[in-house]
């Protein structure tokens, strides 16, 4: 009788010291979140500095500034191409559509000298020569959705309207790293086109008037700039074509430092200058 009380006290307490040690871990691991914890990214400033006017026709996926040129991937089936404007005025010099009509295209990004396009459930990928963008000189393959991309002068980046970004070889066009990105609220999905600007990824996420400025380190959303109401100021007159008539376009202008946005069919590109 003793004997069997002596091991029925020996496992309670054992019980109770498990339980208390369970305690400062959770404890412990709640500091710690806490002390990880993504701060509220800052309210980013600008002013507009400009704008230019912009292809309604263009359904925007991808938007980037290389040499003196303005290139623009579009989207929608039987409308896709790549177009080059002048970025002084806005002028669309020379448009290469998508030839398979079954083809929806995406993002872009220019890196090497070679232009790349994502297709937006197709599951492939387009290279083309800068030189040459009325030839297509390879292909890869995407199991995901493709939405948007940048690079960094070294790798690709492509967003799948999740909460993650994919980092791409160029070359072999294998997966080297992810991004998972978060604010202080927790994940951040729905992100679309991509700017690499100044080791940070500028990124519209869908159907807002946003541009979420990530540290690719980290994964966090460090500032947002809100475009509302550039539209109904600067084009009152304008309807828009569809409620997918939303901004989307971010083009960086290194040399003046300024951030070229616009949106799905919008009559406009704004000349951001950031504060």
């Amino acid at each position: 009788m003793c004997k069997k009380y002596s091991v029925l006290l020996w496992a309670a307490a054992v019980i109770l010291a498990s339980c208390r040690n369970k305690e400062v871990k959770t404890q412990a691991a709640g500091a710690a979140a806490d002390s990880t914890a993504v701060p509220a990214a800052k309210v980013l400033s600008y002013k507009v500095a400009g704008t230019l006017p912009h292809d309604t026709a263009a359904y925007t996926e991808g938007f980037e500034l290389s040499g003196d040129k303005l290139y623009e991937g579009t989207g929608t089936l039987e409308n896709s191409f790549v177009s080059v404007a002048d970025p002084a005025t806005g002028q669309v010099q020379k448009k290469f559509p998508i030839k398979d009509k079954a083809i929806y295209g995406e993002g872009i990004s220019i890196l090497n000298s070679q232009l790349f396009q994502l297709t937006y459930q197709n599951h492939i990928a387009y290279v083309y020569n800068l030189n040459d963008l009325g030839k297509i000189i390879g292909t890869f393959k995407w199991p995901y959705e493709g939405w948007g991309m940048t690079n960094d002068g070294k790798n690709l980046y492509v967003s799948v309207g999740s909460s993650i970004l994919y980092k791409l070889d160029p070359k072999s066009f294998a997966v080297v790293g992810q991004i998972q990105v978060t604010d202080d609220l927790g994940t951040v999905d729905n992100l679309n086109e991509l700017e690499y600007v100044n080791g940070f990824i500028y990124v519209n996420k869908w159907q807002t008037t946003k541009i979420l400025k990530i540290d690719p380190a980290t994964g966090h959303v460090v500032g947002t700039i809100d475009c509302f109401g550039l539209l109904s100021q600067y084009a009152p007159g304008y309807t828009p074509k569809s409620e997918d008539s939303v901004l989307n376009g971010i083009a960086w202008d290194k040399t003046n430092q300024l951030l070229y946005v616009t949106g799905k069919n919008w009559p406009l590109i704004f000349k951001l200058k950031l504060g």
